[in-house]
């Protein structure tokens, strides 16, 4: 028989698969990655750290960015002193801790405002991170003006670092490229034994004395503007004992063992009824074949096809010997299919009993400190939300404050805006009665506007929403140009809102208006449709949108669902470990007996009707071997027979008989 072929393969590679999945299961099931902390409250850390450094870097790109855009709305009004710019600088904008007006020819400074900028390096007008006098970090950022008399200006800026709020004794620190802390934010900024822990990215839990710390951390990513600052934000909370979960190995060894003991015995099984038989009836016919009509055909432990068949040799065997013997037709009950099958359930038992079992053991308990996490994040989408709100009104300002006192006014300067800004859909000037003076972008939605815009008070600035229907969420940015009888409005895209919902491992996030409708979220969704409940299993958490004047009248909140499952806890860790051995276990038995139905079982099932019908009388039709194993074996001995009933009835067989008779009786005799 060839090496790959016949019965032995399939039963052979069925085993072994089993054993190895067997072993995967000792060695995963039940065995928890948790050491001293809960991985699913270090991995929160590190989606923490991703956010503040998404938030930082964003708050840096902006601070550069805003400079730019002011300095460049200057240019196009008329020639203005140095002192005036900076006050039309500070006028529009109140983030920059300090503003200078350099002479770009000769480094002489000509005006400064607010505490004292670092003007020592001007090369390449790159912004950069330095530490000023009171070691506070500060970001200098750079623009060039053409002031008067043809001469070019220098403007620059100071903009403070901007850490995210710290709540339940969470710590922020942010490195430079040299490891250096440069700023630090929360109850353990001062301990230097932390200081050093956030600088080895291998570490992510510190204990010290019987207090644990998680650590995560996460690179400030740069920007058009800002790049290459090489920052790092690391944030570190305390976290009490007890939150792991030690390791199951009772149901991994118990998996493991009787996926074994279903191994071992569905290969007995195979070899007892496929395997064994399939041998037997192999020497059988190649006897009968052969003219060995002596002794009748017997073949242990035959079953279905190898049962009929055995009986379809004995009666060629007759046949051949005396004439007589020829098989009466009997209908057709069972076969070996049937243990194919239950060798098939005997796996998909065992495979469907030990996730099951997992998930009756598993009642992990979630970390309080994973739900704080979650409320955490969620507050940090609803900031991000009124910091974009706030970033949109301040930028709308200063182009109404800076723009106003150019040659053309207001009109001239939206169409060169727009195109700045990618979540502003629509920019334009309406008069006291909301009737459109200017217009660039999209289309204004079509709604009393100035019914909508009456919402906010005269003479200050405010954000509203627009429509409350609709297949698109319209909110839009108002302030007041001039003395305050027309306003500038930006109508912000669905985007400028489901950007900043999305975070890695947040879970599905909506923001809901006042009225409990859906107006952005970060996967698709229905426009003011209602909130889905969280259903069980959830981390549900929600924050009120609120902390600045322009939007505390929008009643907005931020709602985020994260599933449990998600998070790497040692309960749904053995969940999943458990339902993939599970899988590879029945992958294992579709490949086993799959390749035995297909090259063994299904040719043995026709060779048993060609057999039957030979039995019955039928000596014209061709044999015709499948495989050159034993099925194919069986397949030739039968044709042989065929031929030699088909050559002579009645003589052949008897001479075949003396010829073997013959030949016994010679060996007899030598011997």
């Amino acid at each position: 028989m060839p090496l790959l072929g016949g019965v032995r393969p399939p039963i052979a590679v069925l085993l072994t698969l089993l054993v190895v999945v067997s072993g995967l299961a000792l060695f995963t099931v039940g065995n928890s990655h948790d050491r001293a902390v809960s991985r699913a409250i270090i991995d929160s850390q590190g989606d923490i750290a991703a956010d503040s450094a998404r938030s930082l870097g964003a708050s840096l790109e902006q601070n550069s960015a805003d400079l730019s855009d002011a300095v460049s709305l200057l240019g196009q009004g008329g020639q203005k002193s140095p002192k005036a710019v900076l006050d039309s600088l500070a006028g529009a904008y109140d983030k920059w801790r300090g503003l200078a007006v350099v002479d770009a020819g000769s480094g002489k400074l000509l005006a400064a405002r607010g505490e004292k900028v670092p003007l020592d390096d001007t090369e390449g007008l790159k912004p950069r991170l330095v530490v000023g006098a009171a070691g506070a970090p500060r970001l200098v950022s750079y623009a060039r003006l053409e002031g008067g008399d043809g001469t070019e200006w220098l403007v620059v800026s100071s903009g403070a670092l901007r850490l995210p709020a710290q709540q339940g004794g969470r710590t922020t620190y942010v490195t430079d490229a040299n490891g250096r802390t440069v700023a630090a934010s929360g109850p353990q900024a001062g301990d230097t034994g932390l200081r050093a822990a956030v600088q080895d990215w291998n570490l992510d839990v510190r204990r010290e004395g019987g207090r644990y710390f998680a650590v995560g951390r996460a690179e400030v990513p740069g920007g058009e503007h800002v790049r290459d600052l090489g920052l790092t934000v690391a944030t570190v909370v305390p976290v009490p004992a007890g939150t792991a979960v030690a390791d199951d190995r009772r149901t991994g060894l118990a998996a493991a063992g009787a996926l074994l003991a279903v191994g071992l015995l569905v290969t007995w099984l195979l070899v007892r009824y496929v395997q064994r038989p399939l041998l037997g009836l192999h020497q059988e016919a190649r006897r009968i074949a052969r003219g060995d009509l002596g002794r009748p055909v017997a073949v242990r432990a035959a079953r279905g096809e190898a049962r009929r068949i055995a009986r379809v040799l004995e009666s060629l065997r007759l046949q051949l010997l005396n004439g007589s013997g020829e098989l009466r037709p009997r209908k057709r009950r069972g076969g070996l299919r049937a243990v194919v099958v239950c060798c098939a359930a005997l796996v998909a038992a065992w495979a469907v009993a030990l996730p099951l079992v997992t998930y009756a053991r598993s009642g992990d308990h979630v970390p309080d400190q994973a739900a704080r996490d979650q409320q955490y994040r969620t507050q940090a989408a609803a900031d991000r939300v009124r910091r974009t709100l706030g970033e949109t009104v301040a930028d709308l300002s200063s182009i109404a404050r800076l723009a106003d006192g150019t040659r053309g006014g207001v009109g001239e300067v939206l169409d060169d805006e727009l195109p700045g800004h990618d979540t502003w859909s629509s920019l334009y000037l309406v008069d006291r009665d909301g009737e459109i003076l200017a217009h660039s972008g999209d289309t204004p939605l079509d709604v009393d506007r100035k019914a909508a815009l009456a919402s906010v008070k005269p003479g200050t600035s405010g954000v509203v929403q627009l429509n409350r229907s609709g297949r698109v969420p319209v909110a839009a940015a108002v302030v007041p140009v001039g003395d305050g009888t027309r306003k500038l409005v930006c109508e912000l895209t669905p985007d400028a809102f489901n950007q900043v919902l999305t975070r890695s491992g947040l879970g599905r996030s909506w923001l809901a208006d006042a009225s409990g409708r859906i107006i952005a979220s970060n996967q698709g969704f229905v426009a003011f449709s209602s909130m889905p409940s969280p259903g069980g299993h959830t981390l549900a958490a929600t924050a009120q949108v609120k902390g600045a004047t322009a939007v505390d009248g929008l009643r907005w909140r931020v709602v985020t669902h994260k599933p449990l499952s998600w998070l790497r806890l040692a309960g749904y860790e053995a969940e999943r470990h458990a339902e993939l051995a599970a899988l590879l276990a029945l992958a294992a038995a579709a490949l086993g007996l799959g390749w035995l139905e297909l090259t063994v079982l299904r040719p043995l099932r026709a060779l048993d009707r060609s057999a039957s019908a030979l039995a019955a009388g039928d000596r014209t039709a061709v044999i015709f071997p499948v495989h050159h194993d034993e099925v194919g074996s069986v397949a030739r001995s039968l044709e042989l027979v065929r031929q030699q009933l088909a050559a002579s009835p009645r003589e052949a067989p008897r001479e075949a008989h003396r010829e073997a008779r013959s030949c016994s009786s010679s060996s007899a005799s030598t011997s």
